[in-house]
């Protein structure tokens, strides 16, 4: 499995002013959501993978960055209409370091993680499957037809005794999303061409999760 990380270098004061922009942007975003008025629905943090000079997979190109965004904000739709509050950790294409997620995520008590990202293994295009961490998660991304499941799995692709930082860090239940093989043909149809039943699931998943706790 690679994960490529695009290292991108901004010039110009037109760049960093646009750069600085979407900062402010998103630090006004996480300021008026605390000062929300308290209730007691549960609250959901999605994280999209990557972000601004953070490509994650680059394949085709196609970033990692943007896809995940795509189906974060879609699932962040999908889990609005049934009445539950989401916090996205990242609504645009700005950088966001692991610790910086978890801080926000803390910040706000949320009561479930899910962050999102995709695999890439340009060597061997018939590899393919979706890899996640939640069974509820999995059992409504197996229903989409033709997309392989590789099941449940602990700790990270490398050590499944470590955690990731973000499952490790953050005070809520979590888990990570991994949406198929960016270099694998039919596993891309769940970002070009089933895009909302993809986020339907995940969001779907997250409400039996919190139907759970009830």
């Amino acid at each position: 499995v690679i994960c490529a990380v695009c290292a991108v270098t901004f010039a110009g004061k037109a760049v960093s002013g646009v750069a600085e922009q979407k900062k402010q942007a998103q630090a006004a975003y996480y300021e008026a959501y605390y000062e929300e008025e308290v209730d007691d629905r549960p609250l959901v943090c999605i994280d999209a993978g990557h972000g601004g000079s953070d490509c994650g997979a680059d394949y085709a190109g196609t970033y990692e960055k943007d896809e995940t965004l795509l189906i974060a904000r879609l699932v962040k739709r999908h889990l609005e209409s049934v009445g539950v509050k989401v916090l996205m950790t990242r609504d645009a294409d700005t950088y966001l370091g692991l610790d910086e997620r978890v801080e926000i995520c803390n910040n706000a008590s949320c009561d479930v993680l899910v962050s999102i990202h995709r695999n890439l293994y340009e060597d061997d295009p018939s590899i393919n499957g979706v890899v996640f961490l939640a069974e509820a998660i999995t059992t409504r991304l197996d229903a989409i037809a033709g997309i392989k499941s590789r099941g449940v799995k602990g700790g990270s692709m490398t050590d499944s005794e470590e955690d990731y930082r973000l499952n490790l860090n953050t005070r809520c239940v979590s888990c990570l999303v991994e949406l198929g093989f960016m270099s694998n043909a039919n596993d891309n149809r769940l970002i070009t061409e089933k895009p909302e039943e993809t986020a339907s699931a995940i969001s779907d998943g997250i409400m039996e999760y919190l139907n759970s706790r009830k």
